[in-house]
C-alpha cells in the first residue's frame, strides 16, 4: 500500500590548512562561519557552518545554488540546530578542475568534507541535484548517517515527465522571479559556456532507485504539488519501503525554497524530531567552534 505523509501547508547547500576562519556578515546568516576545503584531487569546496549539539544537518544546494538559496529555510529552523551548508566544486565562485563529474563523485566529495569537519552523526539534505546526491548516499553504508532529506531530488531525470508531465517550476511573483534570475546568473557568471553545459547535464546520467531499495536510514522526500493531483510512487520512481516517506507542499514546485521555505522547514523539523538518535551529546555531531580542524 502506498504511504504518503501529507502536510497541508500552503505556500501563498579540507579547510585549506593555513586559511583563517571568516565569520559571515549578519545579514547572510548569523553565527555561520565560512571555510574553504581543498580536496586531494584539486577541487575547492566552500562550507558555511554554525555550531550546536546533536546531529548536524548538512545541506547541499541545487545545481546553480549556493548557501544563499537556503537562508529562508534556515531562518525557519531552530536557532540551536547545527547546520553545515556544503557547496559543490563549481559553486560560490569556485572553478572545477574537471567537468567529468557524476552524482557518485559529488557524493564522495561531500562525504570528504563531512569527514574533514569531524562530524560523527549527521543528516544529509539537499535541493534538486543536492537532493539527488543525498539519495545517492542513502544507498551506501555511511558511518554516522542518521537520515536523508531530499527536496525535489529526482530519483531519475525521467521523473520530470512520469510524475509531473514536464512541469518543473511554478509561478513566482515578479520580484521573486527577478531575484531568482539574477541569482542564477550571478552563480554561473564565473563559468564558461562549456562548463555550464557539462554541469547542467550531470543529473541526467544517474539513477537512484536501486540505492533507495538498499537504504536503511530514514529517508524523507519533499515535493511540491504544482497545483496538480499528487503522483503515485511509481511515477516518482520511489520504492514503497518502510523507511522512505513522502511529504507534499501545497502551492509549491521545484522552487519550494523560494515559494514555501517555512512549509519545507516544518517538514524537516518534524522529520528530525521523529528520527533523532538517542545518543548523548558527546556521541553526536558536535559541530563546535573549538572542534579540532583537519
Amino acid at each position: 500500500m502506498t504511504r504518503y505523509r501529507s502536510l497541508l501547508l500552503v505556500a501563498g547547500l579540507c579547510l585549506i590548512p593555513m586559511c583563517a576562519t571568516v565569520r559571515e556578515p549578519a545579514e547572510e546568516a548569523a553565527s555561520f562561519e565560512r571555510r574553504v576545503f581543498r580536496l586531494p584531487d584539486g577541487k575547492h569546496m566552500n562550507c558555511r557552518a554554525r555550531p550546536g549539539d546533536g546531529p548536524v544537518l548538512v545541506l547541499i544546494p541545487g545545481t546553480w545554488g549556493t548557501f544563499d538559496r537556503f537562508t529562508g529555510l534556515i531562518a525557519a529552523l531552530p536557532d540551536d540546530l547545527p547546520v553545515a551548508v556544503i557547496e559543490l566544486c563549481w559553486q560560490g565562485g569556485q572553478k572545477p578542475p574537471t567537468t567529468a563529474l557524476s552524482i557518485e563523485q559529488l557524493a564522495d566529495d561531500v562525504l570528504w568534507v563531512v569527514e574533514a569537519l569531524g562530524l560523527e552523526q549527521f543528516y544529509i539534505g539537499g535541493h534538486s541535484i543536492g537532493g539527488m546526491i543525498a539519495v545517492e548516499m542513502a544507498g551506501r553504508e555511511v558511518p554516522g548517517l542518521v537520515g536523508i532529506i531530499a527536496m525535489e531530488g529526482w530519483t531519475h531525470h525521467s521523473v520530470v515527465q512520469t510524475a509531473f508531465d514536464g512541469v518543473v517550476n511554478g509561478p513566482l511573483t515578479p520580484a521573486e522571479q527577478a531575484a531568482c534570475d539574477a541569482a542564477r546568473e550571478r552563480e554561473r557568471a564565473h563559468l564558461s559556456q562549456a562548463e555550464r553545459e557539462a554541469i547542467g547535464a550531470i543529473w541526467t546520467r544517474w539513477n537512484g532507485y536501486e540505492g533507495l531499495m538498499r537504504s536503511q536510514a530514514p529517508v524523507l522526500h519533499i515535493w511540491g504539488e504544482r497545483g496538480k493531483p499528487r503522483p503515485a510512487r511509481a511515477a516518482l520512481q520511489i520504492p514503497d519501503r518502510p523507511n522512505i516517506e513522502i511529504a507534499w507542499i501545497t502551492g509549491a514546485s521545484h522552487r519550494m525554497l523560494t515559494q514555501a521555505p517555512d512549509a519545507v522547514a516544518a517538514c524537516i523539523r518534524d522529520f528530525l524530531a521523529r528520527t533523532a538518535p538517542t545518543a548523548s551529546p558527546a556521541q553526536a555531531g558536535r559541530l563546535h567552534p573549538d572542534h579540532p580542524e583537519p
